[in-house]
């Protein structure tokens, strides 16, 4: 049974968690996803690949069911509480960010969750940082495949000012040889539309989003990404009511004026040496 006060801690609004309380479970098909969770908890290098239930309530379910297990993952570790707390405190994020594109309770992103869950990723300051090894198919300058390095989430918690983002980065420098120092890491990298090469062209070169974009040197190939633009920006999905979305910001019209103009947003590669 999940306390209040460890709702609040998983980050979870009011409305959210009442609905949590209220759903009926299909208790075997959470067990099986907790199952797998369980089997998988410091087993690191690549994401987890679970079966995962139809309803991503059930997930909700299982992940609360397995908050003592990752907890005491992280305690071995020797992580602190606050660190623990702010990295497993993205499922209510999640589920918030949910309500806001759906209109309810539930986690459109719950595959996501399962890294949290299985002690890949952690949230240090404004960002979080995935554990993982470079794999062949998916080379990173200057590593060698199978080499670690930690890769770079954006959550949706604030601005992305320079001095939050040289905060986080620093936390990174002293958090995984502290906390993981089998793993040697000295190379961050960075997949997301932010490093489309178009938006940093055309936002104004001292925003905060430009600026965190330049700090990662681009490689690979981009993917075409036009409904991370759309999803990132807007929290829905698909161009088809373009006309409906808000204007208010130069990056609101950034991305829809692209998008009528025939173009196509990209999310490209970049790396950074810690």
């Amino acid at each position: 049974m999940t306390s209040v006060e460890e709702y609040r801690l998983l980050g979870f609004a009011d409305v959210d968690r009442e609905a949590a309380e209220a759903f009926v479970p299909d208790q075997a098909v959470v067990k099986e996803l907790a199952d797998q969770i369980r089997g998988a908890i410091g087993k690191l290098g690549k994401e987890p690949e679970f079966r995962m239930p139809e309803d991503p309530r059930n997930s909700i379910q299982a992940f609360l069911d397995t908050v003592p297990d990752i907890r005491r993952f992280h305690t071995e570790r020797g992580i602190p509480d606050d660190i623990s707390w702010a990295t497993l405190a993205d499922l209510g994020q999640q589920i918030k960010v949910n309500r806001r594109t759906h209109g309810d309770y539930g986690l459109e992103t719950h595959w996501w969750m399962t890294i949290h869950w299985t002690g890949q990723i952690y949230a240090l300051g404004r960002l979080q940082y995935l554990l993982h090894q470079v794999p062949e198919d998916k080379p990173v300058p200057g590593t060698e495949p199978g080499e670690w390095i930690i890769g770079v989430h954006i959550p949706e918690t604030g601005p992305l000012t320079p001095e939050l983002v040289d905060d986080s980065l620093q936390q990174a420098r002293e958090f995984f040889p502290r906390y993981f120092p089998e793993y040697s890491v000295r190379t961050a990298n960075l997949w997301s539309w932010l490093l489309d090469p178009y938006l940093l062209d055309n936002l104004p070169q001292d925003s905060n989003m430009v600026k965190f974009g330049r700090r990662f040197t681009p490689y690979g190939t981009p993917n075409d990404s036009q409904d991370s633009a759309i999803f990132f920006t807007f929290r829905t999905h698909g161009t088809d009511h373009l006309d409906e979305l808000p204007q208010d910001t130069r990056l609101q019209r950034l991305v829809v004026g692209r998008i009528k103009d025939g173009g196509t947003w990209q999310s490209a590669y970049g790396y950074l040496e810690l």
